[in-house]
């Protein structure tokens, strides 16, 4: 989720304490901090945009990322308030930190949260990173003037409301897609918030012949088909371009990936291509892997929300 969010989250989560809010309230800082600590991974571009993209919600998004986060967290805090309790401190890190990488694993683009038995990023797919509505109902309950224990239940109370009714809206949308296609052909299918519009799904369809990308709505059954992809055939080129690193971030990032050939300027170039996102005509991440004469890969990039990323082949 976007970092307004989570600190709301997070001073909300630490409001169920019952102690008034205080900017100098070291549970709320605790509660606070820890809300945002999982993305301090950012820093990791320092070492450069691969190193980031190799990082950002992986181990700092685990549970044994977030025993270091609170750790740090904690400690940090008791320095300057010796008189506090440094396990309740750590225990409010945590819950800030629990509750980011939460969120994280409801929105579209996941978190690796069961780092280091699984690296790749997991998803339940309900929520847009950043969810307009979501922020109200969180911050709607602090202007009835309760005390701040109830506020945070009513907030929480929302929130759960919320996110149980778009899954059960998501399930529904599922079982009608399912209807479109004959369950000898399908074999997945990915329904997930629109970017464009709040109350559309976005869908990926994979069958035994290709991929069917499109959109619907919550409370009506229209089908709008944005794209057909018919699957392509295993080649040397293909299987070589599955082994470069670029490969392996897609396989990494996203759980579908579509891999297409195209002769360029000269050049056998493969691209690959995230499925989930296709606006406008045209995907919001993809790569392309060029081959040289010998049909080795010899250049990669990553396109990704307009900048272009050279990938070590």
């Amino acid at each position: 989720m976007d970092a307004l969010t989570h600190g709301v989250i997070g001073i909300t989560l630490a409001g169920l304490s019952g102690q008034p809010v205080a900017i100098d309230n070291p549970i709320y800082i605790a509660a606070f901090l820890g809300s945002q600590a999982p993305d301090f991974d950012f820093l990791t571009i320092i070492r450069g945009g691969m190193s980031y993209l190799k990082q950002h919600r992986a181990a700092s998004h685990s549970l044994p990322g977030l025993v270091v986060w609170a750790a740090l967290i904690a400690g940090g805090i008791f320095f300057f308030y010796p008189d506090s309790s440094l396990l309740q401190l750590f225990f409010w890190a945590f819950a800030g930190g629990l509750s980011h990488i939460a969120s994280d694993f409801f929105n579209t683009h996941g978190a690796a949260v069961l780092w280091p038995l699984r690296k790749e990023r997991l998803s339940c797919n309900l929520l847009n990173v950043f969810d307009p509505l979501l922020l109200l109902l969180l911050l709607s309950p602090y202007v009835s003037g309760l005390p701040i224990q109830q506020v945070a239940f009513i907030s929480f109370a929302n929130v759960l409301v919320y996110t149980g009714l778009r899954l059960l809206f998501r399930m529904h949308t599922t079982h009608q897609l399912k209807q479109q296609v004959s369950s000898d052909e399908l074999e997945r299918i990915l329904v997930m918030p629109s970017l464009e519009r709040i109350f559309y799904w976005d869908f990926v369809i994979e069958t035994t012949e290709g991929y069917q990308l499109g959109q619907t709505g919550f409370f009506h059954s229209s089908i709008r088909l944005k794209a057909k992809l018919p699957k392509q055939p295993e080649s040397t080129i293909m299987l070589e371009a599955q082994k470069t690193n670029l490969a392996e971030f897609f396989l990494w990032f996203t759980p579908f990936r579509y891999f297409s050939t195209e002769h360029q300027e000269g050049n056998l170039n493969v691209h690959i291509y995230d499925l989930r996102y296709f606006q406008n005509h045209s995907f919001l991440h993809r790569g392309t892997i060029i081959f040289d004469n010998d049909n080795l890969p010899a250049e990669s990039y990553l396109h990704s929300y307009g900048r272009k990323l050279k990938f070590p082949s």
